[in-house]
C-alpha cells in the first residue's frame, strides 16, 4: 500500500505546480516511525510536497526530516488565480468537538514530552491505543460552519478531518484519501475532485 501511494505522488507532482497534503497522512506520527516507510518519504522528499500536519500526526511538526516540508500553520491561505482560499487539516475549524479540542490544548503538549523521551517501541505501543481512541474523541457529529469562509475572510475553505466529503458554498471538505482515493486538483478552471481510474494506487498509508 506504501508502494502505490508513493507511486501515486511521484507522478502527482510531476503534473502539478505544488501538492499539498492535509493531515493524518499516517494514523498516528511519532519520531522514529519514518524507518518503516523509505518509499513514502523517499516521494515526500520534492521541493513540491508540502504536509500539513493533522490531529493524528501533529508530531510531524517536530520531526527533522531532510528534504521534507513541513507546513507550521494549522492554517494556510493561498491565491489560487483571482481567490483567496484557505487551507487546513480542519480540527482548527469544527463545532461539536469538544473533546478534541481538550486534547489539542492539553493533550498535545504531553505526547510531545513522551514524544521525545520514549524508546520507539514505547512508542508504537502508545500510538496503537490512541489510534483506537480517535473515535471516541472525535464525534461523528462534529461540523464544519457553512459560513467558516467568510469568517476566516477568504473566498473558500478546503480541508479534511471528518473523513466525510462535504461540498458547499465556499466549503470543500475532502472524504479520507485512504477510503475514496479522490484528490482535488485546481487548473484554469477551479477546484474539482478527481476519482483514481480502477488500475491507478488510492490509498495513503495508515
Amino acid at each position: 500500500m506504501c508502494d502505490r501511494f508513493a507511486s501515486w505522488l511521484s507522478r502527482a507532482r510531476q503534473e502539478a505546480e505544488a501538492v499539498y497534503i492535509l493531515g493524518d497522512l499516517f494514523d498516528y506520527w511519532y519520531t522514529g516511525l519514518e524507518d518503516r516507510y523509505p518509499s513514502v518519504m523517499k516521494a515526500l522528499g520534492s521541493p513540491k510536497v508540502h504536509i500539513m500536519p493533522g490531529n493524528r500526526d501533529f508530531l510531524l511538526r517536530d520531526s527533522r526530516l531532510q528534504g521534507i516540508d513541513v507546513v507550521h500553520p494549522e492554517e494556510l491561505v493561498l491565491t489560487m488565480g483571482d481567490k483567496k482560499v484557505l487551507i487546513a487539516h480542519g480540527h482548527t475549524l469544527t463545532e461539536a468537538d469538544a473533546g478534541f479540542r481538550l486534547l489539542h490544548r492539553y493533550g498535545w503538549p504531553l505526547l510531545r514530552l513522551i514524544d521525545a523521551r520514549l524508546p520507539v517501541n514505547a512508542k508504537d505501543r502508545c500510538a496503537r491505543v490512541l489510534v483506537k481512541s480517535s473515535a471516541v474523541v472525535r464525534p461523528s457529529s462534529a461540523t464544519i460552519r457553512e459560513n467558516i469562509a467568510a469568517e476566516r475572510g477568504v473566498d473558500l475553505v478546503v480541508c479534511g478531518h471528518l473523513h466525510r466529503r462535504v461540498e458547499k458554498d465556499g466549503l470543500i471538505v475532502l472524504g479520507a484519501f485512504f477510503d475514496t482515493g479522490m484528490w482535488l486538483v485546481w487548473d484554469g478552471s477551479g477546484p474539482h475532485l478527481i476519482s483514481p481510474a480502477p488500475s491507478e494506487p488510492g490509498r495513503a498509508p495508515r
